[in-house]
């Protein structure tokens, strides 16, 4: 009979097992907690804080299951079907706390996306050497993104780009507000629109061409970003036509070479009054357009004179001239070029200004949009050069070279809906091919007819303040820090290998 063992050698290996296993385990455990909350049916948030600051606001939660109720249905059919581009390379070394904010926000949207369904939005992060082949096919198809666009949202071929100059607000005691939530939310809104706006292009006066290509007549590009904002247009011949289309939603004018007709403008008023039309309208110095009632009828008055602007800050290095006073109090119509510094560029215009002489309306609004500098003039005769300021013929500086006009509720008596809008714009190579690139040339126009169709949504949701957590420190405040919470660690390590070490020796 053998002599019993005395040592552990039986029990060793059934301790290695047992530590082998309880590390399978713990790695087990640990991608199985990962994997879990990768999938949305297991994430959950709680906003503990009192005002809900770090949750999405109502508008937006109702935005999003409208949305979800629009998306595809089928097995992966709505996977990335909204998406977000964030480009990283587009933030400045000053707009860290901007883009933890617009991260944190994103995932939010993400979040509650999730919960109605199939995930359906998602975010995608673009910088140098990562994904940059999905941007390059972006810019493809819809122009590329300027240097301060950090976020794009897409939905099939509509897209929406965002600057970083929109997404925060400036208060007069030059507190940061983050806007992040309402700008997210309106693009949302407009990229899952699914009926598009109609927009008839009226032809036959020499208007610019829907597609032609040709850099001085055509508006190709114009035509495209319009359709990737969820536009349908069409050409309208008035000649041929009884009346306006019942579906149309935004009637163009866009730089008319010669005058419509008594009969032409009687079918433009007649949409204009009797139906709350929305017309847009682009005029040209020294072009006799016939549409003076109707100007009269909504108190504009364009007369004929061509802009001439004598500050050099007013002209570009090719001659062209540079326009960036905007209208003082805040407007739908020149946001955009605000938030972003962009002045409109073109090489002729015409001065459009509010009528004077207009009989009184309470129910009609004029609004002034754009203006030249204080140097300017409008010259009436052209032939004359050099050109010199007539007193007794010419128009005084600043010119107003854009209007828009808006019926408060109709002009019928009772109605409760919007009235019609007017916007007239004394220019139309700013929206021509080889203009509509230039400056904020292709903002306005695009952010004017979305006003006029009713696809600039006013998205109502309070700022919040623009601002990261930060931990301010000295060095002597770290060394507190690790000495209060390494302590206690160290004492209880070493008591451990105290303890060991007696065991072993005993």
């Amino acid at each position: 009979m053998s002599k019993p063992r005395d040592d552990f050698s039986v029990v060793r290996p059934i301790r290695r097992l047992n530590r082998l296993t309880q590390t399978i385990l713990a790695v087990g455990l640990a991608l199985m907690v990962n994997f879990l909350a990768e999938q949305s049916e297991f994430r959950f948030r709680y906003d503990l804080t009192t005002d809900q600051r770090h949750s999405l606001s109502a508008e937006s939660v109702e935005t999003i299951k409208v949305a979800s109720r629009k998306s595809p249905v089928g097995n992966n059919k709505n996977k990335n079907w909204v998406r977000a581009l964030v480009l990283n390379d587009n933030f400045s070394e000053n707009d860290v706390s901007l883009r933890v904010q617009l991260g944190k926000l994103l995932e939010a949207y993400k979040l509650e996306s999730s919960k109605q369904g199939d995930e359906w939005f998602n975010v995608t992060q673009i910088s140098s050497g990562l994904n940059q082949e999905l941007l390059s096919d972006v810019a493809a198809q819809n122009g590329p993104p300027a240097r301060n666009t950090v976020l794009i949202i897409i939905c099939g071929n509509r897209v929406k780009y965002v600057s970083s100059a929109e997404l925060v607000d400036v208060t007069p005691n030059n507190q940061a507000l983050f806007k992040g939530e309402s700008v997210v939310t309106s693009a949302l809104l407009e990229v899952t629109e699914e009926r598009p706006a109609i927009g008839y292009i009226i032809k036959g006066h020499g208007e610019l061409g829907l597609d032609d290509s040709s850099p001085l007549r055509g508006m190709s590009q114009l035509s495209r970003q319009l359709r990737n904002r969820n536009f349908t247009l069409r050409t309208l011949d008035l000649i041929t036509s009884k009346e306006i289309p019942r579906d149309t939603s935004v009637l163009f004018i866009m730089g008319p070479q010669i005058s419509f007709s008594p009969l032409e403008v009687e079918l433009i008023k007649t949409y204009l009054y009797e139906r709350n039309g929305r017309v847009l309208v682009l005029l040209e110095p020294a072009r006799v357009h016939g549409l003076d009632t109707i100007l009269s009828d909504w108190a504009i008055f364009s007369p004929d004179c061509e802009l001439q602007e004598q500050d050099p800050s007013g002209r570009s290095a090719d001659g062209d001239i540079v326009l960036r006073r905007l209208v003082d109090k805040p407007n739908a119509l020149t946001r955009v070029l605000q938030e972003q510094d962009l002045p409109i560029i073109g090489s002729r215009f015409r001065n459009v200004k509010f009528d004077d002489g207009s009989t009184p309306d309470s129910t009609l609004s004029v609004t002034p949009l754009i203006f030249s500098s204080d140097n300017s003039w409008g010259e009436t005769d052209y032939q004359k050069r050099p050109v010199k300021y007539d007193i007794n013929r010419d128009q005084p500086g600043p010119l107003s070279v854009a209007v828009a006009a808006e019926r408060a509720a109709g002009i019928r008596k009772g109605t409760t809906s919007s009235g019609g809008r007017l916007v007239v714009i004394g220019s139309s190579d700013i929206a021509t091919n080889q203009k509509i690139n230039r400056g904020g040339n292709q903002a306005f126009i695009i952010q004017t007819a979305a006003w006029l169709a009713d696809r600039d949504r006013a998205v109502s949701i309070t700022p919040r303040i623009a601002s990261a957590y930060q931990i301010t420190a000295t060095a002597a405040d770290f060394w507190a820090l690790a000495l209060r919470f390494g302590c206690i660690p160290a004492i209880v390590l070493a008591l451990g290998l105290a303890i060991s070490i007696w065991r072993r020796r005993n």
